[in-house]
């Protein structure tokens, strides 16, 4: 066992150790609710030398920065899949893809505290890190952008119209997982299910999913000048 009474995992072949960092990290940071964890308590977790987690991460940040490259991989994946169906009906692409993204961090909290962990945009890995996250946004701003009516997605309306739904989700999500939410509802809406939490999210969304007169001008005529 190791000093804080953990069995080590089972060691790992020569070459798999890179994958392997990146998976107890991910069950460590989901076990302490937090990613203020050394390399040195990972290494101990996982069986091997502190000099041996070095020779793939240079520190903590390079480490997180990997995981959360793979979570917004993964959010990619979850929110494209979620609105292909419904390319010719954006509203309810919109909110699909709203509900995709909290049902992902509600399963992979791990990944998504990586994923917004401050001290991942100093590291090394920061430009790789943000390329990936504007692949995961990537299909929410098309969604808005089909819904507006406008093809040019540095529009100021499509751009705040995009971060208000983002910011909308991703404040659904913290409050999840924080255990927050069912006390924001109230008793009488306990939330107890990611399947409940997809449908809150769905209402939330579709209660405006028709963009304001003012946004839908703002947007045409951005793209028509």
């Amino acid at each position: 066992m190791n000093s804080s009474g953990i069995r080590p995992a089972k060691a790992y072949h020569h070459g798999d150790l890179h994958a392997a960092l990146i998976k107890q990290a991910v069950k460590l940071i989901r076990k302490r609710g937090d990613v203020n964890f050394s390399l040195r308590d990972l290494a101990a977790e996982i069986g091997v030398s502190h000099a041996a987690v070095y020779r793939h991460f240079n520190g903590r940040a390079a480490l997180l920065a990997a995981v959360a490259v793979h979570g917004f991989e993964l959010l990619a994946k979850a929110v494209e899949a979620a609105g292909a169906p419904l390319n010719e009906q954006p509203a309810e692409q919109l909110a699909q893809q709203g509900a995709a993204y909290v049902g992902l961090a509600t399963r992979y909290p791990g990944h998504f505290a990586a994923m917004f962990a401050p001290e991942i945009h100093h590291s090394a890995q920061a430009a790789e890190v943000l390329a990936a996250a504007e692949s995961a946004y990537l299909p929410l701003l098309r969604t808005v952008m089909r819904r507006l009516a406008c093809d040019d997605p540095t529009a100021p309306a499509v751009q705040a119209e995009a971060l208000r739904c983002w910011a909308l989700v991703h404040g659904v999500a913290s409050l999840q997982l924080s255990g927050n939410l069912a006390a924001c509802l109230g008793p009488s809406m306990q939330l107890t299910t990611p399947a409940q939490v997809q449908v809150l999210v769905l209402r939330l969304l579709g209660s405006s999913t028709s963009a304001p007169a003012a946004v839908r001008k703002a947007a045409r005529t951005t793209a028509s000048g």
